[in-house]
């Protein structure tokens, strides 16, 4: 029997890992030499834990489950996440803490270099029971999570429906290029999500079919059953639900200063305010706002409140 979410909380289960962050690398220098870059950021990262932390921001009681190593690096996560509103419940593992290495230059999509680290055993064993009580259970970095694919994910959003939550996925990238096999895999594990939440990328290769965004999330969305949120970046979002016409959501035009966890603060605005029982449009809506709110900070400064989120 599903039960009420105590609080109103939101648990989010995924990748926990440092972000190096390496501003102005167009590319990578000849091997041999060196060159300087405007600024180089360590900070938490992952988009488990960046959507976290983005929801404790706007005032929502959330839960962060991962693994992690028991090593220094940990540690500087811990104090780094150490903030108002967030629970951590982070597996520690006799193996080192995942990194990424975030390239980003002007007129240049961002390039990620991963090691995965404790993330690559993290399975839902390490997720207590008591964390899916919530209103939202959200399994992000779906394909960095190798001991929690398939089966064991199915078997973990079943749990946290059974729990009293609602789920949503964010797979993230697919490394080796979303094989017919993979492809097949995510449709399966989207019978048990409520809300997906690709990004135009993994949307169309999800879908495997040149098309239109709003065939693709259309069709994805009568096939499974969930709602399908299309971040599509300075195009705003799209929405689809099951037998119904998309709509689309626009952005605010800004300068963007740090694109890295644009589509994570997304998430988190999407979610938070479906938690608060707002209805989906204008929780897109507000999500892209606060997208927007992020990206024109620098990655030194990614501290916002619920008055920052733009109007």
């Amino acid at each position: 029997m599903n039960q009420p979410a105590p609080d109103g909380r939101i648990t989010v289960v995924g990748n926990v890992n440092l972000d190096v962050l390496v501003a102005g690398a167009a590319e990578l220098p000849p091997p041999g030499t060196e060159q300087i870059v405007p600024s180089i950021v360590l900070r938490p990262g992952g988009s488990a834990a960046n959507t976290a932390v983005v929801l404790a921001q706007l005032g929502r009681s959330t839960v962060l489950a991962g693994r992690v190593g028991d090593d220094g690096t940990a540690r500087l996560l811990a104090e780094q996440l150490d903030i108002p509103g967030l629970r951590l419940d982070l597996v520690r593992a006799d193996a080192p803490t995942g990194v990424t290495v975030a390239a980003e230059a002007p007129g240049r999509d961002r390039s990620f270099l991963s090691a995965l680290g404790a993330m690559a055993e993290f399975d839902a064993e390490a997720v207590p029971a008591e964390s899916l009580s919530a209103k939202f259970v959200l399994l992000s970095g779906y394909f960095l999570l190798p001991a929690l694919r398939g089966d064991s994910a199915r078997d973990l959003l079943a749990k946290a429906r059974r729990a009293g939550a609602r789920t949503a996925l964010d797979t993230g990238w697919d490394p080796a290029g979303w094989s017919a096999t993979t492809r097949a895999e995510v449709l399966e594990l989207l019978r048990e999500v409520d809300v997906f939440l690709p990004n135009e990328d993994e949307l169309r290769a999800l879908h495997g079919v040149d098309c239109a965004d709003e065939e693709a999330a259309r069709g994805i969305a009568d096939e499974t059953g969930a709602i399908v949120v299309v971040k599509r970046g300075a195009l705003g979002a799209l929405v689809a639900q099951p037998g119904q016409e998309p709509i689309t959501c626009p952005a605010p035009e800004v300068r963007v200063r740090d694109s890295t966890g644009a589509g994570d603060a997304f998430n988190a605005g999407l979610l938070h305010r479906l938690a608060d029982g707002v209805q989906l449009a204008d929780a897109t809506d507000y999500a892209v706002r606060v997208a927007a709110t992020v990206i024109v900070r620098p990655s030194h400064d990614r501290a916002i409140t619920p008055e920052d989120v733009m109007t």
